[in-house]
């Protein structure tokens, strides 16, 4: 990434993208590679979760805890986060989510940093709140890093988008749908087998082989249709196409298994 930019980290669930946050900020170790920051980038963070150390706390002085400004000087900040009048002397505790993330976010936004890292920031916001983190990271002059499923979100602010699935990070120069549209794209380019190839693959070993298609690229193939059937399983909100999907992702990874056995026994 480079200054200015803004980029978001897209998947479907557990395939890490909460991870490469956590690698960047220095939060957990590195197995291998090398994961860094610049010399000079100063980093903020932002997610879902806000941690508490004092329920009891006032509102405004944890804000002031983080920014150094002079009461007065705080409240007129905090009005800008939605927080007005006697707002701003509730006790953290009593916060609700959105209450909280805008808090965070206040503080962000009055520190010395120039990258923020957002992890799953929309999550459980109000419309209210969401209106004032978009227009904050409108705003915000430096580079963003965000992970979310939010479309409407990752549409309207991230004009890149890192499609992060089997351990590889492909990077589109373009908003989440537009990324998407190129993904299934790529996806579809892939090499297909159609029904007589999967018949033929699964015939006794001695008529397995076709000249054309070897067993090695037969298996990668239908690897890597599985791998697209399951990013359409994420991705779907039909559910009878849903149900469809996932048979057919259980025939395939069985016809999977056979040849993967045929294979060995090949081998051998």
């Amino acid at each position: 990434m480079y200054w200015k930019d803004r980029l978001a980290i897209v998947g479907r669930n557990g395939t890490g993208k909460s991870t490469i946050l956590n690698l960047l900020r220095g939060e957990i170790p590195i197995d291998k590679g090398i994961a860094r920051l610049g010399s000079n980038v100063r980093v903020g963070y932002l997610s879902q979760h806000f941690h508490i150390i004092d329920p009891k706390a006032r509102l405004i002085d944890v804000f002031r805890s983080e920014v150094n400004v002079f009461e007065g000087d705080a409240r007129h900040i905090l009005a800008k986060f939605m927080f007005y009048g006697p707002d701003v002397f509730k006790r953290i505790g009593d916060l609700s989510g959105g209450e909280r993330m805008r808090l965070r976010l206040a503080q962000l936004m009055h520190q010395d940093i120039n990258m923020l890292m957002l992890d799953e920031p929309t999550n459980h916001l109000d419309i209210d709140s969401r209106e004032v983190l978009e227009d904050a990271l409108e705003d915000f002059q430096g580079t963003i890093l965000a992970v979310s499923h939010d479309r409407y979100f990752l549409n309207k602010l991230f004009p890149r988008t890192a499609w992060l699935d089997q351990g590889q990070l492909s990077t589109f120069e373009g908003p989440y749908e537009w990324a998407r549209a190129k993904w299934e794209e790529l996806q579809a380019k892939q090499p297909k087998l159609d029904q007589v190839e999967l018949k033929e693959a699964s015939k006794p070993k001695q008529t397995m082989i076709k000249k054309e298609h070897p067993i090695e690229e037969t298996i990668a193939a239908l690897e890597v249709e599985i791998n697209s059937i399951t990013m359409q399983i994420e991705m779907e909100n039909d559910w009878d196409r849903y149900e469809q999907l996932l048979a057919t992702r259980k025939d395939q990874t069985q016809l999977l298994e056979e040849l993967m056995e045929q294979w060995m026994e090949l081998e051998d």
